[in-house]
C-alpha cells in the first residue's frame, strides 16, 4: 500500500512534469508564433513604407493635362498632331538637326531622322549649304559629302572664315565671359571660341581693334599678339599673326578660345589675376542726395537707411581674410578711412565711421574718386590682383580735369579691374559701363538702396574663377557664364516644400519668395485682396535683411512633415489612414487633413491621409508662434501669384538672351520645368535658375543650375543646342533640356508681387 502511494505520488508529480513543460511548449509556441506574425507585419509595413516614400516625392509635382490644341514647344504643330506624329510634345526639334519640326514638312524631310537622305550630313546643315537634305548629290554632279565650301562667320570683334565640306555649316564662334579674361590688363578683346565637331581644311581668324582704345591702355601696336587661352593651365600661348591696318590675323589649327592682347602684359596680369593676394579699395559716395530732404531739401533720399553700409560690411565679411581693403568716401572732396588692411575690425570699423561723417555738399566728381582711388595702389602691387568697388548716385558736376582715357590708361598701368555700382535715375550709366568694361569689370545699375544688400555676393561670384570643377573629379569641367550669388544652402529655406489646406504643392510661392528676399525686395507686409491672403512681420522676429536660412519655424521642425512617421501601414479600408494619436495631436496645433490618390500592390487603398499645416488656422499661431503663422502665410501669399505675371519658354537664341540679360543683373529667375509623363498626361516643378555654366569641352552643352525646394541637392539642368534654320540668318539655335533623365520644357516667369 506504502509502495503503491509512493508510485502514485511519482506519477502525479510525473503528470505535473509534463504539463507543466507542455504549458511552456504552448507559451513558447505562442510566443514563437507571435513573434513571426509580428515580424511579418513589420515586414510588411516596412515593405509598404518603402514603396509610399518612393511615391510620395513625386506629389509635390502639379499634374496637369495635357492640352491637345496647345503648342507646348512653340515649333508650329499643336499637342494633338505631334502625338500623331510621334514628334516631341516639350521639344521643338525632335531629331535636333537644326530644323524645327514644324518646318520639317516644309522641306520634306523626316521628323525624327537627323540626317534623312543617309549623306552623313544633318538635314539643316544641308539646308545652310544651299544643298537638297533629300539628295545625296544636289547638283547631279558631286556627292554632297565630297563638295567644299567657304563660309565667313562675324562676330562682334572680327570674324573667321573657315573652308571645307558642309560641315562648316555646323561651326561657331562664341563670345566667352570669363573674368579672367575679362580683368585681365593686356586683353583687349573678350575672349572668343572656334569650334566645329568635324575637320576643316582652313580657317582664318581675324581681330579688329580700336587705335583709341589702345593710345587710352598705353599699348603700342607693335605689341599686340593673337594668344591661344588654355582654360586649364589658365596661360596665353602665342600664334603665329599678321599683322594689317587695324587688324590681326592668324590661321586656325583646331578648337580654342583666342584672344587679341598686348604681349608681356597679358602674362604678367595673369600671373596677378593668380595670386594668393588680392587688394580692394571701396569708394563709397557721401553726397546729400543719398540723405534724407531734412539734411539736404533737393536730396532724392537715394539711401536715407545707410543700406551702402549694409552692402560694404557684407561685401568685406564675405571675402577671405588675406584679402586687404581699404575705404574712401567721396563728393568733390575724398576722405579715405582706411588703408589697405586686411584686419576686418578695422576694416568694419571705417565703414561704420562713414555714418558720423554727415553728407558732404561740393558736388560730386566721380572721375577724380577713381583717380585718387587708383593712385592708392602702390607699383608693388601690380604683381597682385587689384579691384577698385565704386558706388554712386549721381552724375558727376565736376570732372577735376580727368577724362575717361586717363582713367581707363592708369587702371591699366596698375593692373586695377574697377567695378561699378550706379544707384537710382540719376547716373552717368554710360561712363560707369564703359569704365567697368575697359577695365575688365561690371556695371551694376541699381534702382533701389535694399537692393545693395544683396548685392555683394552677386558681385563676389562674378569675380571668382569662371572656371569650375562641376563634377568634383578634381579637373575643371565648365565655364561659368552667369552666376547669380545665390546659396541654396545660404539663400534657401531651412526646410523643403509641403502641401496645405488650400495647395497641392507651394513651390511657387517658396521659390518667388526665394527669390525676392535674396535680391533684398520682400516687403514687410503684403496683401492680396483678390485672393483675400495677407502676411506681416511686423511684431514678428523675422529680419528680410539676414538670410532666409535663418529663418527656423517650429511647424516644420514636426515629424506630421514626414507622413511615413505617422501612417498606419497596416490599416484596411480604402484609405491609408493617419495613426489615431497624431491625428488628434496635430489637429489640436492647426494642422489638417487632406486626401491624395495612392494605391498599393497587395492593398485597397485608394488615397492616402496626408497631414499639412493649415496657414488659416488661429491655432497654428497660439501652440507656435507669430513667425510661424506669418511666414507661412507670407508662402501662401506669393503662391497666388503663381498665374499672373509674364513669361516665355527657353527655345531659341532670343529666348537664351533673355535669360542671360536677367542673370547678369544678379537676380535668379522663377523657371517651370514641364514634362510629359508615360500615361500622356504632364508634371511641372518651380524651381529657381541661379547659375548658367557652359561646358568646357562642347559649346554646344550649357548647364543650369537651379535651387529646388523639393530637393536636397543641387539640381542640373542640362541644354543642347543645334544650328536652327531661321530666315537668312545663321545665327540662330534651338535648345534640347533634359533634366533627371527625361526631356523637359523650361518656362522662364517674370512675376512680380504686387
Amino acid at each position: 500500500m506504502a509502495f503503491g502511494s509512493r508510485s502514485a505520488g511519482l506519477d502525479n508529480k510525473a503528470k505535473a512534469v509534463i504539463i507543466s513543460v507542455a504549458a511552456v511548449i504552448v507559451i513558447l509556441g505562442g510566443i514563437l508564433i507571435y513573434l513571426a506574425v509580428k515580424a511579418n507585419e513589420d515586414n510588411k509595413a516596412a515593405a509598404l513604407k518603402y514603396n509610399f516614400n518612393k511615391f510620395y516625392p513625386d506629389t509635390y509635382n502639379t499634374v496637369e493635362e495635357l492640352k491637345a490644341d496647345a503648342d507646348y514647344d512653340d515649333d508650329g504643330i499643336s499637342n494633338a498632331n505631334e502625338i500623331v506624329l510621334k514628334t516631341g510634345v516639350i521639344t521643338p526639334d525632335t531629331d535636333s538637326d537644326g530644323i524645327i519640326d514644324s518646318d520639317e514638312v516644309k522641306y520634306g524631310t523626316e521628323p525624327r531622322n537627323a540626317d534623312s537622305d543617309g549623306d552623313g550630313i544633318k538635314d539643316g546643315i544641308e539646308v545652310r549649304a544651299g544643298l537638297d537634305p533629300l539628295s545625296l548629290i544636289s547638283d547631279g554632279v558631286t556627292k554632297d559629302a565630297d563638295r567644299k565650301f567657304t563660309r565667313t562667320i562675324p562676330f562682334a570683334e572680327g570674324q573667321v572664315t573657315v573652308k571645307g565640306t558642309a560641315d562648316i555649316y555646323g561651326a561657331t564662334i562664341d563670345k566667352l565671359t570669363l573674368n579672367s579674361v575679362a580683368s585681365n590688363a593686356g586683353a583687349l578683346t573678350a575672349p572668343y571660341e572656334f569650334h566645329m565637331d568635324t575637320p576643316f581644311d582652313s580657317a582664318e581668324l581675324i581681330f579688329s581693334y580700336d587705335k583709341e582704345m589702345l593710345t587710352m591702355s598705353g599699348i603700342k601696336e607693335p605689341d599686340l599678339m593673337i594668344y591661344r587661352f588654355d582654360p586649364y593651365t589658365k596661360r596665353y600661348e602665342p600664334v603665329n599673326a599678321t599683322h594689317g591696318e587695324g587688324k590681326m590675323s592668324c590661321t586656325l589649327t583646331g578648337n580654342g578660345v583666342y584672344v587679341l592682347g598686348a604681349e608681356n602684359v597679358i602674362h604678367t596680369s595673369a600671373e596677378a589675376y593668380n595670386s594668393a593676394q588680392m587688394n580692394v579699395h571701396l569708394l563709397i559716395d557721401n553726397s546729400g542726395s543719398m540723405y534724407p530732404k531734412s539734411v539736404q531739401s533737393t536730396s532724392n533720399e537715394n539711401d536715407v537707411d545707410f543700406k551702402r553700409l549694409v552692402f560694404a560690411n557684407n561685401f568685406a565679411l564675405a571675402l577671405d581674410n588675406s584679402v586687404k581693403f581699404s575705404i574712401s568716401v567721396f563728393t568733390y572732396d575724398f576722405k579715405t578711412l582706411c588703408e589697405f588692411d586686411p584686419n576686418k575690425s578695422n576694416v568694419l570699423s571705417a565703414i561704420n565711421r562713414i555714418r558720423k561723417l554727415g553728407a558732404g555738399f561740393d558736388g560730386t566728381s566721380v572721375e577724380r574718386a577713381l583717380m585718387l582711388g587708383l593712385e592708392s595702389f602702390t607699383d608693388e602691387m601690380r604683381s597682385e590682383r587689384n579691384i577698385i568697388v565704386l558706388l554712386t548716385d549721381g552724375i558727376s558736376t565736376d570732372t577735376a580735369g580727368y577724362t575717361r582715357t586717363e582713367i581707363i590708361r592708369l587702371a591699366k598701368a596698375k593692373n586695377v579691374t574697377i567695378m561699378t555700382i550706379g544707384l537710382g535715375d540719376e547716373v552717368d550709366t554710360d561712363l560707369l559701363t564703359r569704365i567697368a568694361s575697359a577695365t575688365g569689370g561690371s556695371y551694376y545699375p541699381i534702382s533701389e538702396a535694399k537692393i545693395l544688400e544683396g548685392l555683394y555676393s552677386t558681385m563676389i561670384a562674378s569675380m571668382e574663377d569662371d572656371i569650375v570643377d562641376d563634377d568634383f573629379d578634381g579637373k575643371p569641367d565648365s565655364y561659368t557664364l552667369f552666376d547669380t550669388g545665390f546659396d541654396p544652402d545660404f539663400n534657401g529655406f531651412s526646410f523643403g516644400n509641403f502641401k496645405s489646406k488650400t495647395n497641392d504643392t507651394l513651390d511657387f510661392g517658396m521659390v518667388m519668395l526665394a527669390r525676392d528676399w535674396f535680391r533684398g525686395g520682400v516687403k514687410n507686409s503684403g496683401e492680396n485682396e483678390e485672393e483675400k491672403i495677407s502676411y506681416t512681420f511686423e511684431g514678428t522676429t523675422i529680419n528680410t535683411s539676414e538670410p532666409l536660412r535663418k529663418v527656423i519655424l517650429q511647424t516644420m521642425q514636426e515629424k506630421w512633415t514626414k507622413p511615413d512617421t505617422y501612417l498606419n501601414f497596416l490599416c484596411g479600408g480604402d484609405t491609408l489612414k493617419v495613426l489615431p494619436d497624431d491625428a488628434r495631436d496635430s489637429q489640436d496645433k492647426g494642422w489638417f487633413k487632406i486626401d491624395i490618390p495612392y494605391t498599393d500592390a497587395g492593398t485597397d487603398w485608394q488615397k492616402a491621409e496626408i497631414l499639412v499645416p493649415n496657414h488659416t488656422a488661429s491655432t497654428m499661431r497660439q501652440k507656435y508662434s507669430e513667425n510661424d503663422y506669418e511666414m507661412l502665410r507670407a508662402i501662401h501669399y506669393y503662391e497666388t501669384f503663381r498665374d499672373s505675371g509674364d513669361s516665355f519658354r527657353l527655345n531659341s537664341e532670343e529666348d537664351f538672351s533673355k535669360v542671360r540679360n536677367i542673370l547678369a543683373t544678379g537676380t535668379p529667375i522663377v523657371t517651370k520645368i514641364l514634362w510629359e509623363n508615360d500615361d500622356g498626361s504632364c508634371s511641372s516643378r518651380f524651381v529657381l535658375m541661379t547659375t548658367l555654366r557652359r561646358d568646357l569641352e562642347d559649346p554646344d552643352i550649357f548647364k543650369i543650375k537651379v535651387y529646388d525646394v523639393n530637393s536636397k541637392f543641387i539640381n542640373t539642368i542640362i541644354f543642347e543646342r543645334s544650328p536652327r534654320i531661321s530666315g537668312t540668318s545663321d545665327g540662330d539655335f534651338t535648345y534640347t533640356a533634359t533634366w533627371d533623365n527625361k526631356h523637359v520644357s523650361l518656362s522662364c516667369w517674370l512675376t512680380e508681387a504686387n
